[in-house]
């Protein structure tokens, strides 16, 4: 943090709101180049010739982090070595609370003088001994060091970018994750559902959050994990949220519906062609099984959403085709709710394939709408008893799967612009 409220905020965001913060004031000095191990201070007097030795400036930095008489005086030292920047500690303790390892009898820097009145001369000789320091290890926790330790120049951009993501179930909640690790600045998510007990199987939340709002149990475990960045939750519908916060949509860096609502993705799909946005939305689902996955990219040019999804929601391309009568939805006992027989290693691919496509879309917006499409392994498609669709063949022919029988692929398609009621609507208007 750049300052004593940034650290405070750090610390909330890590352990709650009901930590107490407190900062002290601590020097640090930064050397010409890095020590040698034999060069290193071994006692608080040590320390401070070194910085003298820098130059004045430095060593006023340390003499006034030891008037305040903390307990121990840290001082980082930092220098530019093979790997970049590096940082060691060192732990100056107050001699008070060294004499005989007992603070009891132990006696005050201001010893002979009223207590805050001592020389500055008298404490700083005091403080700055032959006692030994205590070395310790400096461990970053800020972002550009925790998103590629300072080396990956795609750090700055997603910091500074803001990232809507709809839907917090087994698709949406995995991008989220993933967009956080990659250190998107700003994360907004939205779910109005909570979490069930069937859900913890292929969901990052466990049993801990059931009951629980999904985005906001998902965005309060990030914050804590990612205390750099800032996530945020809404619990709401999609549609609330278009008609409450237009300005974040509009101005948001990316929008990811993760929903498997036609009834809301083509609400959005309306909504951003009549806006006329220049930022892409992502939008992802899975085939039966998640034998394959699709994440399309709507960009300024090129086709709307609709242009290739039916009035019902049926996609115009699909990867895999089941016997007839064969139906991949199974349902629960008693309740009458309808699932898809997958687990977590089986959606990780088409989960994995949506964050990236996301992740290209923040650090390189499309100038046309496209397609990505995952295919899973020859095998796994014959032993559930599918078979690849005509049209995925006759685009593909012998290069439909990747290598063998347990190859996956993942192909990039255009997504071109054709007749469909948003774009009709929007030419209308």
């Amino acid at each position: 943090g750049e300052d004593a409220a940034s650290l405070a905020q750090w610390v909330r965001r890590r352990f709650g709101d009901n930590v107490d913060t407190r900062t002290e004031v601590a020097a640090f000095i930064w050397l010409g180049e890095p020590l040698l191990p034999a060069a290193y201070p071994e006692t608080s007097s040590d320390l401070l010739a070194l910085a003298a030795a820098i130059g004045h400036e430095s060593k006023g930095v340390l003499e006034d982090a030891a008037v305040g008489e903390p307990d121990y005086l840290v001082a980082m030292l930092g220098a530019t070595g093979r790997g970049g920047a590096a940082l060691i500690g060192v732990k100056v303790p107050n001699p008070k609370c060294l004499k005989d390892h007992v603070r009891s009898a132990a006696e005050p820097l201001s010893k002979g003088f009223r207590r805050g009145h001592t020389p500055r001369p008298v404490l700083l000789s005091r403080f700055f001994g032959p006692l030994p320091v205590v070395r310790t290890s400096v461990q970053r926790a800020d972002a550009s060091w925790i998103h590629g330790r300072d080396r990956d120049p795609r750090t700055e951009h997603l910091l500074r970018a803001t990232v809507v993501l709809v839907g917090c179930g087994s698709v949406g909640a995995p991008i989220a994750l993933a967009l956080a690790q990659a250190g998107v600045g700003r994360l907004i998510l939205v779910d109005y559902d909570t979490l069930s007990w069937p859900n913890v199987g292929r969901h990052p939340l466990g049993a801990t959050a059931v009951g629980r709002n999904k985005a906001e149990a998902l965005a309060e475990r990030l914050q804590a994990d990612f205390p750099h960045l800032t996530i945020e939750h809404r619990d709401c519908d999609l549609h609330r949220l278009l008609h409450t916060e237009q300005d974040l949509m509009v101005a948001a860096d990316l929008i990811v519906s993760a929903t498997g609502s036609w009834a809301a993705e083509s609400a959005l799909n309306r909504w951003h062609v009549a806006q006329g946005r220049d930022r892409p939305i992502v939008y992802g689902w899975t085939e039966a099984h998640a034998c394959a996955g699709h994440g399309v990219a709507i960009a300024e040019a090129g086709g709307c959403l609709q242009c290739h999804i039916g009035r019902t929601g049926t996609p115009s391309f699909k990867v895999v085709e089941w016997p007839e009568g064969g139906d991949a939805n199974q349902e629960e006992p008693a309740c009458g709710a309808h699932y898809q027989p997958y687990g977590p290693i089986e959606l990780s691919y088409v989960t994995a394939m949506l964050s990236e496509l996301a992740l290209d879309c923040v650090l390189q917006p499309p100038a046309h709408s496209f397609t990505r499409v995952f295919v899973t392994s020859q095998g796994r498609i014959a032993n559930l008893g599918g078979r690849l669709s005509e049209s995925w063949l006759s685009a593909y022919g012998e290069l439909a799967y990747g290598e063998g029988e347990t190859g996956v692929r993942i192909v990039n398609r255009q997504w071109s612009r054709a007749e469909c009621p948003a774009c009709e609507g929007a030419r209308a208007d």
